[in-house]
């Protein structure tokens, strides 16, 4: 066992000539051991059969690795995409969330045999003729939601104007932008998440 600690785990790394089984903490650690090993590979651990523990995962995986038997490696080199990466990120879970607070929304409502159809009910000129409707216990519960939902939304458009204003530092933003179909946001997504077309083994998308 090694604490999870950066200088505990390199002074680990220094000393363990084979390779490690990684857990959650892989784009960590890839960017924390890389520049102490001489290569760093994260892969999928795929579903198997029979007795299974960690010593018996991590030595499975050593031996996969030493035959070049690895099947599917995880790519996480984040290069100089890091800081956009936390801000798609970012952006990709609020925006779930405000899509969460609104269904919850309509949940309230149809519980207690409200009809809501459309996006109506989440505008603030709409909303108190929808809150009358609520019986007046569960109507508190609903302009909590519609609390969490204005909170949200105001953080969805800064994260939004984020994005782009990051991606603008990287020469490759305009011309993924250039493409049919892909506006500001969108194209600031894609960059860190493509990052290079050298990661791909093949210029097709496909099964192997």
């Amino acid at each position: 066992m090694v604490e999870t600690n950066a200088r505990c785990l390199i002074e680990a790394v220094r000393q363990v000539p084979e390779p490690l089984e990684e857990g959650t903490l892989s784009e960590w650690l890839h960017e924390l051991l890389s520049p102490y090993a001489e290569r760093v590979v994260v892969t999928a651990v795929q579903a198997s059969r029979g007795p299974k523990d960690d010593q018996r995962d991590a030595f499975g995986l050593a031996d996969a690795l030493r035959l070049g038997a690895i099947e599917r490696a995880v790519y996480k080199e984040r290069g100089g995409f890091g800081a956009l990466g936390y801000r798609a990120r970012g952006y990709r879970w609020i925006r779930d969330d405000v899509v969460r607070v609104k269904n919850r929304l309509k949940s309230v409502y149809r519980s207690r045999g409200v009809q809501v159809a459309g996006g109506s009910v989440y505008t603030a000129s709409k909303r108190g003729a929808y809150l009358v409707r609520l019986p007046r216990p569960a109507r508190p519960l609903a302009e909590f939601l519609y609390g969490e939902l204005d909170a949200l939304e105001a953080l969805k458009r800064e994260a939004q104007r984020a994005m782009p204003a990051e991606a603008k530092r990287h020469v490759d933003f305009a011309l993924v932008k250039s493409c049919p179909g892909l506006g500001p946001v969108r194209a600031a997504q894609l960059l860190p998440i493509v990052m290079t077309p050298y990661r791909f083994r093949r210029s097709r998308i496909g099964r192997s």
